[in-house]
């Protein structure tokens, strides 16, 4: 059955939980933006306020969303666990559903707080369904265990969907190729990006070196968070499976080395530069002094007053071979788990709820609304999003990359140039305890009990 071309799911329609409180555990920092939102005008905040309404009237709950973290999660992110921990030792009933910062749900998991989302008497959650994402599913999964799952109930996912854009006026001012043709034609690349920035870059100052306060570049990544999205978008993985589902690393294979090396050529040019933090430099695309930036989607949010025209395209393929445009999603995104101590049916319920609601609702606010109109500036920029959004795609080592030893920060500060090892001794370095890291996990996982 369909709604507005949109599926419906197939929870039991006489489904009555006799006005249950659901307590549901998020964080400080998207509280009020993905989850207890208010009906204020706003496209996007209207349609979480119809979402919250519509499974309350249609499942006779109570959704109390709350949290006891700030904006700065990261350094909360302990306070955030041993909520969730205690909560689930002293069984006292005060969370029902865990929304976590998807880097901290393996912990948790590993701990055996949390009911296995595959268990064969898991009731209503559906994961073959479009409100979730199949690919993180099974990239999550140890087997035929899966602990925390994400999808359209989490904003956060689309949101941090990786993406380049690009300036027109500079663009216009050098002469130089259109990219919407080059991604048309499937010749945006590594080498091309290159091209076109060693023609941008202009050392205004006149100091002989990089200066991200006055001087022009050709590519500017807002973060050196959103580097190890470009082994993703070439191709590439830092994880296989064996034949019994088990993940193993592959960030020692010959095409991963190569790609480091192509990288790290790459970002050693003056025309590219990257933020080592989140904030750090985040105007520089503001001033126009970067005719590439390297970001997500919902840095276009921080646009609508920009002066300088801009597009937006997928991050560059490695080469012309690859066969299409990758993303990922940034792991800032919710990863949503049912303690051990809830009700699980209820909650499995609710869940399913909130996940296909936000599809029909929340998403389409977000995409086709927010994201297209209220934040494009040309209908080219619309296409760019569709493909951006249909190219994703997840990896098991990105979303436990803190667990595995910090992997993903290793790899960023080798890409970036903070570590001069190189990949090939870095990874030496790190290879035995990431296989051990990994193998202990996957052990723990596979031996848990609900």
């Amino acid at each position: 059955m369909t709604k507005n071309c949109y599926l419906c799911d197939n929870l039991p329609d006489d489904l009555d939980f006799g006005g249950k409180t659901i307590n549901i555990y998020v964080r400080g920092d998207n509280l009020s933006t993905e989850y207890d939102a208010e009906n204020d005008g706003d496209v996007v905040n209207d349609a979480i306020y119809k979402r919250n309404i519509t499974v309350e009237n249609r499942l006779n709950v109570n959704l109390n969303f709350f949290a006891n973290t700030g904006t700065d999660l990261w350094n909360e992110r302990n306070k955030y666990v041993d909520t969730v921990r205690s909560s689930v030792m002293t069984n006292d009933g005060s969370i029902d559903l865990v929304a976590a910062l998807s880097y901290m749900a393996p912990y948790m998991a590993q701990e055996g707080l949390f009911y296995n989302l595959l268990a064969a008497d898991m009731p209503y959650l559906e994961f073959n369904q479009p409100w979730w994402s199949s690919t993180l599913i099974d990239e999550l999964a140890i087997g035929d265990r899966l602990y925390y799952a994400s999808g359209e109930a989490s904003l956060g996912m689309i949101k941090g969907l990786f993406c380049f854009y690009f300036n027109k006026d500079l663009l216009e001012s050098y002469k130089l190729e259109d990219p919407y043709e080059l991604v048309r034609n499937g010749r945006w690349t590594l080498d091309k990006a290159e091209e076109m920035s060693s023609k941008v870059y202009c050392d205004i100052n006149g100091n002989t070196k990089k200066d991200y306060d006055s001087d022009q570049f050709g590519t500017f990544i807002l973060s050196v968070d959103f580097i190890p999205n470009f082994l993703i978008s070439s191709g590439l993985r830092m994880t296989e499976r064996n034949s019994d589902g088990m993940p193993y690393a592959v960030l020692g294979s010959d095409p991963v080395m190569d790609f480091f090396e192509r990288m790290i050529s790459f970002m050693e040019q003056d025309a590219v530069g990257v933020s080592q933090s989140n904030t750090e430099h985040q105007n520089i695309f503001h001033e126009g002094r970067t005719l590439f930036l390297a970001a997500q989607l919902s840095t276009s949010e921080t646009m609508r007053e920009m002066t300088y025209d801009f597009g937006v395209i997928p991050y560059p393929k490695y080469d012309e071979a690859q066969e299409s445009y990758l993303t990922t999603s940034r792991s800032t995104y919710s990863a949503f788990s049912i303690p051990i101590t809830a009700e699980r049916d209820i909650v499995a319920a609710v869940l399913e709820a909130m996940a296909s609601e936000s599809y029909r609702t929340v998403t389409p606010a977000y995409y086709e609304s927010a994201l297209k109109v209220k934040y494009s500036r040309d209908d080219v920029s619309s296409q760019m999003f569709d493909i951006i959004r249909e190219s994703v795609c997840f990896e098991f080592g990105i979303f436990h990359g803190i667990m595995l030893n910090g992997i993903t920060t290793d790899i960023r500060n080798v890409i970036s140039g903070v570590s001069t090892n190189g990949w090939a001794s870095t990874w030496a370095s790190k290879e035995s305890s990431f296989n051990a890291i990994l193998t202990e996990f996957a052990a723990d996982i596979s031996a848990l009990e609900q």
